[in-house]
């Protein structure tokens, strides 16, 4: 932390209706009231999101910390090209992707083995029928916490268009400029995460 915000007679109550503009004025003056404001505005969406990639609520909290340190310390490089808001997802997403990085000796599997196959852009594999799985089943925790295993072993681009979109249920813009991506691009890494959640469900409930 080397440039800790400065105190500055702004009420709470005004602070919790400032504008992203005069917020973004605020943290370039270092202000105690701006910075107060931006981890009450964004510390537990941001939270949430982390502790989505780690599942560990104390590196969670910690990768929060150190993005709103780091959005402070760089926020004169903030140019305003998107919102602050697309910022902190970014920089958060990066945050918790880098703190996973040293855990790459993980179990992993070949995603690829478990997507649809095709010949001649026709569909190789019988589709399981759904039907056998109850709407109800999806709400048992064993289900839920199987999905959240498997979410894991997606690859990192693929799971963390599936977070942003499906998860955290993001604007398709917002998930595109946080991401960097075009919607075509982004909507096909969508796409191949459902899939390979959906067959993962399949192996393990419906044959």
């Amino acid at each position: 932390m080397e440039s800790l915000p400065k105190s500055q007679d702004v009420s709470p109550v005004a602070a919790s209706n400032t504008s992203e503009k005069d917020l973004i004025r605020g943290l370039r003056e270092k202000a105690d009231w701006a910075f107060r404001e931006l981890i009450s505005r964004w510390s537990d969406k941001l939270y949430r999101l982390s502790l989505r990639f780690l599942r560990r609520p104390e590196e969670a909290q910690e990768i929060v910390q150190e993005v709103c340190l780091k959005v402070v310390e760089k926020i004169d490089t903030f140019e305003g090209s998107s919102s602050l808001y697309t910022w902190l997802y970014r920089v958060t997403v990066n945050e918790s992707l880098m703190r996973l990085r040293p855990d790459k000796g993980k179990k992993t599997v070949s995603w690829e083995d478990v997507l649809p196959k095709y010949e001649n852009g026709i569909h190789t594999q019988e589709f399981s029928d759904w039907a056998k799985l109850p709407d109800e089943r999806f709400a048992e925790k064993e289900i839920q916490e199987f999905v959240q295993s498997a979410i894991e072993l997606l690859p990192d681009d693929l799971k963390t268009a599936y977070l942003l979109k499906d998860v955290e249920q993001l604007p398709e813009d917002e998930v595109c400029k946080v991401l960097e991506l075009t919607k075509p691009a982004m909507k096909n890494r969508v796409h191949r995460a459902r899939l390979f959640l959906r067959k993962k469900i399949e192996a393990k409930y419906v044959r």
